[in-house]
This record gives C-alpha cells, structure tokens and sequence, in this order.
C-alpha cells in the first residue's frame, strides 16, 4: 500500500514549540505550515488538495512516542 506522512503532531503538554521545531528538522521533516489547537502543535507536510489530487484518501494516525505522532495518508490498493 502506498502511503504519504500527511501531518506530524505533537502533544504540547508533554513538548514545547522550540523542541518540536527540532524534533522536524533533525528527523528530516518540513516546516511548512504550523497550526496550533488547545492541546497540539501540527506540522502539516503535504496538503488535503494535493493528497486528494493523488487518490490519497484515507488517514490512519501512528504513535511515535508519548510526544509526536504521524497522520499517515493512505492510498487505495489497485488490483
């Protein structure tokens, strides 16, 4: 299956905005767009527009740790 990291989250009581900053730099990641929620910093890496334009469209969430999670968009199987 094929797949693309759509978002990187992290959890801001458990991380500061300066440490997610490098947490994305140091593990390769983009700094393109940055939103902030109540309880999360959201470092979006690809755009719905461009995920829906690649049939990319389902979204599974994976936990990296306590910190940081990865919303990964997924791709239909072809057959």
């Amino acid at each position: 299956m094929k797949y693309k990291i759509a978002s990187v989250v992290f959890k801001k009581d458990k991380i500061g905005l300066n440490e997610a900053f490098d947490w994305i730099v140091n593990n390769n990641y983009k700094v393109k767009r940055t939103v902030e929620n109540d309880s999360q910093y959201i470092f979006t890496q690809l755009s719905n527009k461009y995920l829906k334009s690649k049939c990319y469209n389902n979204c599974i969430t994976k936990q990296l740790n306590e910190q940081v999670s990865l919303i990964i968009a997924l791709a239909p199987f072809k057959i």
